[in-house]
């Protein structure tokens, strides 16, 4: 383990190089939830309603859903993709190193460092609109909504790793990866709350593992579950799923690796 936890400090200083950066991502992050803050306002002030949803749930959701698109989406498949078609990824094939978790100890360490900053800038933003936000009563709530956003990492990691393995086996990955992703997005809840999708893209969205993403912690945090055990057991079985998938495809992948670069 010793390799892996020099290679996080190495990528949490390098990080840190990029502050400037993840400042602007915030910040415009953070004008985009006030946008549409203002719009729930306006449109709850006029006495309309969305969903089963108030004011007050609606302003968290957001304000949860800036932490967590920040905290849990991965994109270190723009890394793998560039280390296959290059070539760069022969380097990996000579050093003890497992690929999956070089990129899985990069992707954490990143994360850890956006999560203190996407924390403050939600709590900054959460004393502005404090009147409009919705808190668990219990301790519980807690718990389970912060296990679904770790269970959520790692998933997300998973499906990442995997649309990169794709490069083994198409040219034009970039396309299929923004056209993946813009799915992911959508049926993860990062737009907008499942449950004011219409009834047939609700369904659809049950049956696909992108929903413990975004929806099923935030719904955790609103008490929207009464009894969140049996949607872990199916997050946990997704995780599975893809850690094994993710194996394969490198294991299929390594053995159609040509490495002539890009």
């Amino acid at each position: 383990m010793k390799k892996y936890i020099t290679l996080f400090h190495i990528n949490w200083q390098n990080s840190l190089q990029y502050r400037f950066s993840l400042f602007v991502y915030i910040g415009g992050y953070s004008l985009y939830i006030g946008v549409l803050l203002y719009l729930w306002s306006a449109i709850y002030s006029e006495g309309q309603s969305v969903g089963n949803y108030t004011l007050s749930q609606l302003t968290t959701y957001y304000i949860l859903q800036l932490m967590i698109n920040s905290i849990i989406f991965s994109y270190v498949s723009w890394d793998v993709i560039d280390n296959i078609k290059t070539g760069n990824f022969s380097n990996f094939l000579t050093k003890p190193l497992d690929y999956y978790m070089y990129w899985f100890t990069i992707n954490i360490s990143g994360k850890m460092l956006e999560s203190i900053f996407i924390i403050i800038t939600a709590g900054i933003i959460s004393f502005f609109v404090s009147d409009y936000i919705s808190f668990p009563e219990h301790l519980s709530t807690k718990l389970y909504f912060l296990a679904a956003v770790i269970l959520g990492i790692i998933l997300a990691f998973e499906l990442d790793f995997c649309i990169g393995m794709i490069t083994f086996w198409l040219t034009q990955v970039r396309t299929f990866k923004y056209m993946l992703q813009t799915m992911i997005l959508f049926f993860a809840g990062a737009m907008l709350p499942l449950d004011l999708f219409p009834p047939v893209l609700t369904k659809a969205a049950e049956f696909l593992p992108f929903r413990y993403l975004v929806y099923f912690p935030i719904s955790i945090y609103l008490g929207k579950i009464e009894n969140p055990l049996p949607s872990f057991g199916i997050l946990i079985v997704w995780i599975l799923i893809f850690f094994i998938l993710s194996r394969v495809l490198m294991s299929r992948g390594i053995k159609r690796y040509e490495a002539v670069g890009a």
